[in-house]
């Protein structure tokens, strides 16, 4: 493989922020990276995404707004 395309290059991303690519994968996923926007941009959001949704569970919902919630989805159920 020459260098990895944007397709293989995002299936490579975890494996990549787990340092298990071989080195000469690892090579060529940085030059790809090197000169791909929109790829360097998925895997800057990819590494954020952890502590998004860390962030998001440790906020707890204003107990209005779940009970109207509660109450919203057990009359959609009862449909």
């Amino acid at each position: 493989m020459d260098g990895p395309t944007c397709k293989q290059s995002v299936e490579m991303m975890l494996e990549y922020l787990d340092g298990a690519l071989t080195d000469d994968m690892l090579q060529k996923l940085q030059a790809h990276l090197g000169g791909c926007t929109p790829c360097e941009e998925f895997l800057a959001s990819y590494r954020a995404t952890p502590q998004i949704c860390r962030k998001a569970l440790a906020r707890k919902m204003p107990d209005t707004v779940a009970n109207k919630l509660t109450e919203f989805l057990r009359k959609e159920l009862k449909r």
